[in-house]
């Protein structure tokens, strides 16, 4: 079978349904989600210098991350009952060989790549640390207060990242946590 075939092969079918599954509000929903409930790990990079070494922590935020939504994708492919990973895998590589620099699949497929690379990753977080603590000064130390949270940034105090409001327990799934734990 020519690989100009096998992209219009039946299996093509899965590449249109993963992508409407990723562009969904429920699976957009929950990476937004994701996004603010681990915002606040990157705080201590608000003002790092380009090419600083990054925390242990971002890294193993991205992890989870990846676990995350490569594991929604794949339970996803896997209940269609329409191919395995690997023939959506098989798609994407004759798609992004075949189909035109413009095209919305390569363009889908791009950003799906994109997403899974640490940089852009961090930039997505970075974006949603602005967007949550616009004010926030690394360098005065300020304390910083929103509805779910109580950040403490201060020379005095460099180990503590995060503590939850008295009235209610950390987020049981965030890495979020005091470095005392």
């Amino acid at each position: 079978m020519s690989e100009e075939s096998k992209i219009d092969s039946p299996t093509r079918d899965l590449l249109d349904r993963v992508q409407e599954f990723c562009m969904s509000k429920d699976f957009e929903g929950q990476f937004d989600e994701f996004a603010k409930v681990h915002a606040d790990t990157f705080l201590p990079a608000v003002g790092m210098e380009s090419g600083a070494e990054h925390q242990l922590e971002f890294h193993a935020c991205f992890e989870e991350y990846l676990e995350h939504f490569e594991g929604k994708i794949k339970r996803f492919i896997e209940s269609t009952g329409e191919g395995t990973v690997e023939d959506f895998y098989e798609e994407c590589r004759i798609a992004l060989e075949t189909l035109g620099e413009f095209h919305p699949k390569r363009f889908f497929i791009e950003a799906l790549l994109a997403t899974t690379e640490y940089p852009i990753f961090f930039s997505l977080m970075m974006g949603e640390v602005r967007k949550q603590h616009p004010d926030y000064k690394p360098e005065t130390g300020e304390v910083v207060e929103d509805e779910e949270r109580l950040i403490l940034r201060s020379s005095a105090h460099p180990s503590c990242h995060l503590l939850p409001p008295p009235s209610t327990n950390k987020h049981p799934s965030s890495p979020i946590t005091s470095r005392n734990d």
